[in-house]
């Protein structure tokens, strides 16, 4: 009965495997990554990989070679061994020649990275049916990361076969680990002085190409695992360097008087000092994990006018400083993936200041781009953890609120067909601009569609903070409907800021993964539309509403003799819409972009 359970089994895999593969690429036959924590505190990555080309496409443009990037002055790289097997069994060692090593793209016009090495392996004798054998061991000293610790997306741009999952450390030391997207457990034993976690899988999907995904590929299985405990440890050793110290010399004082002598409330210093950072220095992309962390001090960055994310924070954190803000700089990362008792860095990709003003409370902004709105609510999904340095400080989840977009418009046509009117605007949450408004609010003209608003007088700003504004605007069009064949149309204004932003025109009927939205939001539209006596509308009575597990959305029309009402509603609940609420999702976006219940189209009378 056992054996013919496994041979059930083993036909089981193998049809997996075939489905898998019909349609793919290249194949991972067999993919080891090893992790080891050495007695001395070093580290080291191994990776194996057996990979069988299928396509031309395979080669031509997918694995004929592989990056790696090291850091020369941290780590050492290795390679074990390099070959291809060829469709006939011929066994080709890969020449000295196809190893060659160069500048990482991200590291180009740094002076500060530009000792950073990519290790690009072009891969010989390729063709269909080939396969190609790769390992190399990368190895960090002591110190490159404030301990021992990983982040592995279990699943590769193609199918991979078997997948081994391999973390070594010292049989004295404790590993806290966590699988996500998964129900895996390791296989533990002890291995001389070592204790060994392997985590083995079979039949692994192929990542899917899908867009929507999120920037951290949240929906991805993964593994995360790490020594160290507690947040504490891992902030000390970041913040235990000269940069935070945060110090100012005369010129940059000089510069930031200058411009604190043009503005007169704290708000658009705030924005001044923000911009020209933003700006005038560089942003130089590279990882600052390539560098361990390790950060120049504000003044090393002011004169070599560039610096990475974390450089340029600890730079504006510096002058808005001088100029008497609170600004903490924090690092940023997914809250789903955060645990305080075992943190993570591999986990935070991101930098951003947290300023305390007197005015306005407490703003979010970034130090390498400029936004609308204080980010705490774009990246609301996050957790932020302040760099201050010799002050442990807690971890800080941003406040929540509704991203709302409310609009209530009036509008007329004229005899020549030209549209005017008003609209109340509230805007809250992400969808609230309320730095922009603070800085310029005529830039508020580019967030309302059909270039209805001719110039800043005809905004007028009721209220405004980093939660809510209120606007009333005036609307005119210079421009008259032109006539299709007798009929005119005339598509309804939208705040191109909220979900018009995203630019979802289209979903696929089956998604293999889940779909990560900006932000929930709430969008709602409610227009009085009147037309010349001479006009009649062709809109039907119309008044539909969907509800589901994402959330809401209904359209009402209402046409009555030259007027016609019309509501729109769109509310998403959640960031992540799952596999299992996609076709629900997709109905109710479909629903929403139909243009038919968006527009107003009528004709003269007969």
């Amino acid at each position: 009965m056992k054996k013919n359970c496994l041979i059930i089994l083993s036909l089981f895999f193998a049809h997996f495997l075939f489905s898998q593969n019909e349609n793919a690429d290249a194949i991972f036959e067999k993919f080891i990554k090893e992790f080891t924590l050495e007695a001395d505190g070093s580290t080291s990555y191994r990776e194996y990989k057996q990979l069988k080309l299928i396509t031309q496409f395979s080669f031509n443009r997918l694995y004929g070679e592989t990056f790696i990037i090291y850091n020369p002055e941290f780590q050492n790289l290795k390679i074990n061994d390099a070959y291809t097997v060829m469709a006939d069994g011929s066994k080709v060692i890969t020449p000295p020649n196809a190893f060659n090593e160069v500048l990482p793209r991200d590291a180009a016009f740094s002076a500060t990275a530009n000792h950073m090495k990519e290790m690009v392996v072009t891969h010989t004798a390729t063709e269909m049916g080939a396969t190609i054998f790769l390992d190399y061991t990368l190895t960090s000293a002591k110190g490159y990361l404030p301990g021992f610790m990983g982040n592995v997306l279990i699943q590769e741009s193609s199918p991979i076969a078997e997948l081994e999952v391999i973390v070594r450390i010292p049989s004295d030391q404790e590993l806290n680990h966590r699988m996500i997207g998964l129900r895996t457990g390791p296989e533990i034993k002890i291995e001389a002085n070592q204790k060994v976690y392997v985590w083995k899988f079979n039949g692994v999907q192929a990542s899917p190409k899908e867009p929507l995904q999120g920037k951290n590929q949240l929906s991805a299985p993964r593994l995360l695992f790490t020594t160290v405990i507690g947040v504490a440890e891992t902030i000390n050793w970041l913040t235990n360097q000269q940069a935070f110290e945060l110090q100012i010399n005369d010129e940059m004082k000089a510069w930031t008087d200058n411009l604190r002598s043009k503005q007169t409330e704290e708000i658009e210093t705030l924005m001044t000092i923000q911009k020209a950072v933003v700006e005038n220095i560089v942003f130089e992309r590279y990882n600052p994990e390539w560098l361990a962390y390790r950060a120049r001090t504000p003044e090393e960055i002011w004169k070599s006018n560039g610096g990475n994310k974390l450089e340029k924070t600890l730079l504006l954190a510096t002058l808005l400083k001088y100029a008497n803000f609170n600004a903490t700089p924090a690092i940023v990362g997914p809250k789903s993936l955060f645990d305080e008792k075992a943190i993570n860095l591999t986990i935070f990709d991101d930098f951003v200041l947290i300023v305390n003003t007197k005015s306005f409370g407490t703003i979010y902004m970034s130090a390498v781009e400029i936004s609308n709105q204080s980010l705490e609510y774009s990246l609301a999904q996050n957790i932020f953890i302040p760099l201050s340095k010799g002050i442990s400080r807690a971890p800080v989840e941003p406040v929540k609120m509704d991203n709302k977009i409310n609009i209530k418009g009036t509008i007329s046509f004229n005899e020549e067909l030209k549209p005017s009117g008003t609209m109340e605007v509230e805007l809250t949450g992400a969808n609230n601009p309320f730095l922009l408004l603070q800085n310029d609010k005529g830039k508020f003209k580019s967030l309302i569609s059909n270039k209805m608003i001719k110039d800043d007088d005809a905004i007028s700003i009721k209220n405004s903070n980093v939660a809510k504004s209120e606007l009333l605007v005036k609307v005119e069009s210079t421009e008259s409907i032109s006539d299709n064949n007798g009929y005119y149309s005339w598509q309804l204004p939208v705040i191109t800021g909220g979900f018009e932003k995203w630019r979802i025109a289209y979903l696929d009927k089956t998604r293999q993964s889940n779909l990560f939205l900006p932000y929930p939001i709430v969008e709602k539209y409610s227009y009085t539309i009147t037309l010349p006596l001479d006009y009649t509308l062709i809109n039907k009575r119309f008044n539909e509403r969907l509800k589901n597990n994402v959330g809401t959305v209904s359209v009402e029309i209402k046409p009555k003799g030259n007027q016609i009402e019309i509501n729109r509603e769109l509310k998403l609940n959640t960031q992540m819409i799952y596999q299992i609420d996609y076709n629900e999702f997709r109905d109710m976006i479909n629903f929403w972009l139909d243009k038919n219940l968006s527009t107003v189209v009528f004709k003269k009378k007969d």
